[in-house]
This record gives C-alpha cells, sequence and structure tokens, in this order.
C-alpha cells in the first residue's frame, strides 16, 4: 500500500513538474514579448514613446486653444466689415433715356454701414451718402434706397457655425 502512495505521490510531483516546466516556458516566452513590445523600432521604450505623445497633444491643445482664440478675434472684426453689398439701377428722369442713376447700400454684419445714391441728370448729377444702423436711416430713403439696403440684407451670409457664434439678421 505504500508503494502505491509513493508511486501516486511521485506521479503527482512529475505532473506538477511538467506544468511548472510549461508555464516556465509560456513566462519566459511572454516576457521575451513584452521586452519587445516595450521597445520601439528606434530602441526607446514604449512609456518614452508615450510620455513624447502626451507631450505633443498638449502642445496641439495649445495651439487649439490659441487658434479659437483669434477666430473669435476675427470674427468681432468681421462683423464690422462691409459683407453686405445691395446695388439698385433706375432712370431718375424720363428724359435721360438709360439706368444712368444707382443706389448702393454696403451693410456689416449689424445692418450698419451707408447708402449713397447717385442722381444722374441732363444737367447735373448729385450724389447722397446716408448713415445707416440697423438698416434704418435717420434720413429720409427713396424707395430706390431702401431696395438697395433690401439687397444688402439679402447678401449678408450667416457666420459659420466653427466660430459658435450666431449670426443677427
Amino acid at each position: 500500500m505504500e508503494e502505491a502512495y509513493l508511486f501516486s505521490f511521485f506521479t503527482a510531483i512529475a505532473v506538477l513538474l511538467v506544468i511548472c516546466l510549461v508555464l516556465y516556458f509560456k513566462l519566459t516566452y511572454l516576457v521575451k514579448r513584452y521586452k519587445v513590445f516595450m521597445l520601439g523600432g528606434n530602441g526607446l521604450s514604449m512609456e518614452a514613446s508615450l510620455e513624447r505623445l502626451h507631450a505633443e497633444i498638449k502642445a496641439m491643445d495649445r495651439e487649439l486653444a490659441a487658434s479659437r482664440d483669434r477666430v473669435q478675434e476675427l470674427a468681432k472684426v468681421l462683423d464690422t466689415a462691409t459683407r453686405g453689398v445691395g446695388v439698385v439701377r433706375f432712370n431718375a428722369f424720363q428724359e435721360t433715356g438709360s439706368d444712368l442713376s444707382f443706389a448702393v447700400a454696403f451693410l456689416d454684419a449689424e445692418k450698419n454701414g451707408v447708402v449713397i445714391s447717385s442722381i444722374y441728370g441732363r444737367e447735373e448729377s448729385r450724389t447722397y451718402a446716408k448713415p445707416l444702423e440697423g438698416g434704418q436711416s435717420a434720413y429720409r430713403l427713396g424707395s430706390e434706397e431702401q431696395q438697395a439696403i433690401q439687397k444688402a440684407s439679402a447678401s449678408l451670409l450667416p457666420l459659420s457655425a466653427d466660430t459658435g457664434r450666431k449670426e443677427k439678421r
């Protein structure tokens, strides 16, 4: 009986020894693969590569924030720039024969600007400039001037959604 226990005991030890050897070789294989994985193509460790990438991402974030600030500054400047233009040509006097008179409206995003009218006649021509605030003028506007303002208002394009701002219309 004792021999049977000894045989079982040595068999169990042999099986455990084989399992330990298999696990040892698998562990050795995994350690080798881990070392290869952690070394980059030029010898840099994976940790160094990740730190470098993290630093690059932080730099890009700073540049992106600066670019967003610059875009917002440019959008403010663009609001004051002439963005809408409307032109209406007309015949002020029946005896002149063609549409030589005109009204031109120049508007910014807030519909502030100016409307310029030129009345052409055979004997003389006159030019008028009327300031605009919100598409309205303190001076009386002729129908052609109002048409020019409407055309200029219609030509105002909304700002791109990338700036995060909404166009006032």
